[in-house]
């Protein structure tokens, strides 16, 4: 598995890198680091009038960087499960430039650390997070920190916010990729969004709609649950009615301590991913905890994450 890791000098940054260096990956991983070097947009030469010298201001930033990445590649490089470190120092406007190393590297995901930890710096979440989150065309994670301020070492519970579509069997595959301890907790969720017809002869219509729509959804997270449990998996099911699904979902992994929500996009086409689509915007900007989006790989057919057989639990 291919990881593009993006860092820079701030804090959120660094608990990205403990988060991913830490991710329980059973493929060996590739690691490539990226630290983008921005060109200052507005310069103060102060009274004196001089002229920037922005070619040295370039070589500054992108030794600093270099630096950094050095010593964030020594601690991936005495990882076990990793296979090889690349270092990347590009210069431009972070976010897109993050975006475009991803595609260039060809990765399976990339991961960025997330601003904030109260309510209205969750909602703004950072302009780069968002940007790579709703632009990358591979899997995103967005390591956030939970109130405590520390990003939890080791996975203990995780949140599948089911929707009934074709992303769900992706992020069944992810787990199947992760070699997760028997003492960790899936939770399947699946939220049901309540509607209202007012008018008489809608409602019995309305209500056979609701009663198909609800054993369909039961169904399939009793099927879920079955495959993970199979693979030694630690499940709970939820199946819930809410009046929106997004902020119930925010509302159950809060409540139950989720470390990681994944989410899936259900269309992997750039306007998709430029309107990221409402719940899992609304679970990425609202989550108080990690969220992982995943996106199918370019080329991969619907059938093949039922393919993978292997077991997810570690030894």
């Amino acid at each position: 598995m291919r990881i593009l890791l993006a860092i820079d000098s701030s804090t959120y940054a660094q608990r990205a890198v403990e988060f991913a260096s830490n991710l329980p990956i059973r493929k060996p991983i590739d690691f490539d680091i990226v630290s983008v070097v921005a060109p200052p947009m507005m310069v103060d030469t102060g009274s004196m009038s001089m002229p920037l010298d922005l070619g040295a201001f370039l070589d500054v930033e992108t030794e600093r960087s270099k630096e950094a990445m050095e010593e964030v590649a020594a601690k991936l490089e005495t990882l076990d499960h990793v296979h090889s470190v690349h270092q990347h120092v590009p210069t431009g406007p972070p976010a897109s430039t993050i975006v475009s190393v991803a595609e260039r590297t060809q990765a399976d995901l990339v991961v960025v650390g997330a601003i904030g930890h109260s309510a209205m710096e969750r909602v703004l979440l950072g302009s780069v997070s968002d940007y790579v989150a709703t632009h990358a065309s591979c899997s995103a994670l967005i390591v956030r920190s939970p109130g405590s301020g520390n990003v939890p070492v080791e996975l203990n519970k995780i949140m599948l916010a089911l929707s009934g579509q074709k992303e769900d069997e992706r992020m069944l595959a992810w787990l199947r990729e992760m070699k997760l301890k028997p003492s960790v907790e899936v939770h399947l969720v699946r939220v049901l969004d309540r509607f209202t017809f007012y008018r008489q002869d809608l409602r019995q219509h309305a209500s056979d709609v609701w009663d198909s729509q609800y054993e369909h959804a039961q169904s399939q997270i009793l099927d879920f649950e079955t495959q993970l449990q199979a693979l030694g998996l630690n499940t709970e099911t939820h199946l819930v009615e809410a009046d929106h699904v997004g902020d119930a979902l925010v509302e159950y992994a809060r409540q139950h301590g989720c470390d990681l929500t994944v989410t899936g996009d259900s269309d992997s086409g750039m306007l998709t991913r430029m309107l990221l689509g409402s719940t899992s915007r609304y679970v990425l900007r609202h989550a108080e905890c990690s969220t992982l989006i995943v996106r199918a790989d370019e080329g991969q057919t619907e059938s093949e994450p039922n393919q993978q057989q292997q077991s997810v639990v570690g030894a």
